[in-house]
């Protein structure tokens, strides 16, 4: 797994130095926009922690996620079927296989 991240880190940096290359921001510019990325990831993982402490968002969010798990397995339900019944009238049309002849 680490070998993918270093060929991952490698495919970025390339892409960026390719961009750079081609007028692109400055490597500062782009490091200040990570810098704005990473504090705004802060402060969304801290609210979320804050709201998590609550128990009624909590309750909220166990109720989404379960709704949001029935609708998927009905929609997977139904495509299930969907699949079967198609697969059924696949074989309604496939050939018959030839008659075989006797001996003779």
């Amino acid at each position: 797994m680490s070998t993918d991240f270093s060929h991952l880190k490698g495919r970025f940096k390339g892409a960026y130095q390719h961009a750079a290359q081609e007028g692109g921001p400055t490597e500062q510019e782009i490091r200040r926009a990570f810098a704005t990325l990473a504090g705004a990831w802060d402060q969304v993982t801290e609210s979320m922690s804050i709201a998590l402490k609550d128990p009624e968002t909590r309750e909220l969010l166990k109720e989404t996620a379960s709704s949001l798990a029935s609708a998927l397995g009905a929609t997977l339900t139904e495509l299930g079927a969907e699949l079967r019944k198609m697969g059924d009238e696949d074989e309604d049309v496939a050939p018959s296989p030839p008659a075989r002849q006797g001996p003779g």
